[in-house]
């Protein structure tokens, strides 16, 4: 039977889990910047306030033979019910990349599976496939899907060229017909492709390929760092361009129908796109907007912080609504609860510097609200030029921020002034997106409402936590988690309610040390999580 069928069965035999929506049944942070469609952003509850930056659950440094983990500096971790699972490497007589898995309460390494060394020190982060109990992992030509329960090999494709800084998109709706996608980098020759992938099992009538296989491809151009958005059956990915001959374009593609482009959008200056986009579907909750849109930004290779743009497209038919002038950036904008749109650009020098910027969204135009350089800026040395020291670094370029909605917190780190930017980051903010950087050198009491030193790479938020890389290696912040994974498959889902309700698997899901009704309560607490909202938004 296949998964999509017996989770069909599972559901409809659960009584009070029938009501599970599919998005309950996966855990909040799967993908880079969250989810499929580039969301960044945790409805969840985390540790109160900024609490969440308090001491570190754990930290790992090294493998279990005691030798030293670099992780990939500007990568995500990803988090599954029981694992954060991360890209790093040891130096051995050459060094040897592997995806380790994490235990999340205890930051024991539970797996180390050896991948292929990514290209151009690409920070391309890993996927998971909950629906099938695996992890996506794209690096240097190579995409591979392993277990999330051992490590071990599930099947690997062999690409006609490396992926660079670009991270999977997997697919979950697709009903026994589920892909993951991936772009190609071919940067300066013109050959990269969009590259549509079978997950799902093989069935001779509904999919007749077997997992790991490609279905479909579309040529891009030239491409970099493009990472595809999926949303509702439709991917959405951008490309460079023609660097100094023509725009970058953003395209949408059918997934089953694939390969033909259901609309494709140049940028309206000649800059290309090396991000993934982010679509947003709003809900009644949200102001004015009523169908879903697109936002991608692009990189200037010359000019200052509003040398680039973002755009904001109809994600319907492509139409642009709107193009503002913004930071230079390869990060994914971030849509916050009252519809500001916060995104992280720049770095050191070149004409521009790291920061984080606010946009407001007037449906038909944009206006930058603040800039974190200008509105954090104290003119030491009265020379009128805004410089290192002079502001607080947050954001760049290689960095994507994470936001808990719930507690209207952004969390951002500070890239290296110093060195290169694709190292780990070496501070982590929580910023109140309530609060605004007013006055020159100050900002408004409470804006930065905590930091830590030594993290802060692309966080990860799942309910109660926060996971982050650092130049010490991979950090757990705010409390142990749940044990949500009853039968240890890798993945939270009603087989773990069936295994509770029958005695059997690791029953103490709240880590209290007995085993009643608050186990239970806490299980399907879990596994309900994103029910609310998804009724509130209108999804099934």
């Amino acid at each position: 039977m296949s998964t999509h069928r017996s989770r069909l069965v599972a559901l409809g035999t659960l009584g009070t889990a029938a009501c599970l929506s599919p998005t309950a049944l996966a855990q909040s942070w799967a993908h880079f910047a969250g989810d499929a469609s580039r969301s960044s952003t945790n409805a969840g509850s985390l540790a109160p306030g900024a609490g969440v930056l308090a001491a570190p659950l754990w930290t790992v440094s090294q493998d279990s033979l005691g030798r030293a983990i670099t992780f990939v500096g500007q990568s995500t971790p990803v988090v599954s019910p029981s694992h954060v699972l991360a890209i790093g490497s040891i130096q051995l007589a050459a060094k040897q990349f592997s995806l380790y898995a994490v235990d999340r309460r205890t930051g024991a390494i539970a797996w180390a599976a050896p991948i292929t060394s990514p290209t151009l020190d690409s920070w391309a982060s890993p996927t998971l496939d909950l629906e099938h109990n695996a992890a996506i992992v794209a690096t240097g030509a190579t995409l591979a899907s392993f277990d999330l329960a051992t490590g071990a090999l599930k099947w690997s494709l062999a690409l006609a060229a490396p992926v660079v800084n670009a991270s999977p998109a997997v697919t979950t709706d697709l009903l026994m017909r589920d892909r993951v996608l991936i772009t190609e980098y071919d940067g300066f020759a013109g050959n990269a492709r969009l590259v549509c992938v079978n997950i799902d099992a093989f069935d001779g009538a509904f999919n007749p390929r077997q997992p790991g296989t490609i279905v479909w491809t579309y040529p891009l151009g030239f491409a970099s760092g493009d990472t595809v958005a999926y949303h509702r059956g439709r991917a959405y990915v951008g490309t460079m361009g023609d660097p100094g001959f023509a725009p970058g374009s953003i395209l949408c593609f059918d997934v089953v129908a694939g390969p033909a482009p259901l609309w494709s959008f140049d940028n309206v200056i000649d800059e290309g796109f090396f991000a993934a986009p982010a679509v947003h579907q709003p809900t009644a909750r949200d102001p004015g907007d009523h169908g879903a849109f697109v936002l991608a930004a692009s990189y200037a290779f010359t000019g200052g912080r509003e040398s680039a743009n973002l755009v904001k497209l109809d994600a319907s038919t492509g139409e642009l609504r709107w193009s503002v002038a913004c930071n230079r950036t390869g990060a994914t904008p971030i849509v916050l609860p009252d519809g500001r749109i916060a995104l992280s650009g720049g770095l050191k020098g070149y004409g521009t510097l790291p920061t984080l910027q606010l946009f407001a969204d007037h449906q038909t135009w944009s206006e930058r609200l603040w800039d974190s350089a200008l509105n954090t800026w104290t003119d030491s040395n009265h020379n009128g030029q805004i410089e290192l020291g002079e502001f607080t670094v947050m954001g760049g370029w290689t960095h994507q921020p994470a936001l808990a909605s719930k507690q209207n917190i952004l969390f951002i780190g500070a890239t290296p002034t110093g060195g290169s930017s694709y190292s780990p980051c070496t501070d982590l903010y929580a910023i109140d997106i309530t609060k605004l950087p007013t006055g020159v050198g100050n900002a408004q009491p409470g804006f930065i409402a905590a930091q830590r030193a030594g993290v802060g790479s692309a966080p990860a938020l799942d309910t109660g936590s926060l996971y982050s890389i650092g130049a010490a290696g991979l950090q757990a912040l705010g409390p142990a988690p749940a044990h949500t994974d009853v039968n240890a498959d890798g993945v939270a889902d009603t087989e773990d309610l069936h295994w509770w309700e029958q005695g059997r698997g690791g029953r103490d899901v709240n880590r209290d040390g007995a085993i009643n009704a608050l186990d239970h309560d806490e299980l399907l607490r879990v596994l309900r999580a994103d029910e609310q909202d998804d009724m509130a938004s209108h999804r099934p």
